[in-house]
């Protein structure tokens, strides 16, 4: 998340404070568009830190391409 806060700085000539609350406001919009399972994932990809896979109830060893072929009946 640090780095889109200091691209906002960079590219958008933001000060600190209002880069922050940039990305705060983004990530709220973007959670309250999304259904709770997926909205609490935003954080985590914004930090880098996200397992596609968990958002499908999959292991880290799924494939995230499994578990999409499972949602939709192609097994």
């Amino acid at each position: 998340m640090q780095a889109l806060i200091n691209e906002l700085m960079e590219k958008a000539g933001l000060d600190a404070t209002q880069a922050e609350k940039a990305v705060e406001t983004m990530m709220n919009f973007i959670k309250s568009k999304l259904p709770a399972g997926f909205s609490d994932k935003v954080e985590s990809l914004l930090s880098g830190n996200f397992d596609l896979s968990s958002m499908f109830g999959g292991s880290s060893s799924a494939s995230p391409l499994d578990a999409l072929k499972g949602m939709f009946g192609n097994e």
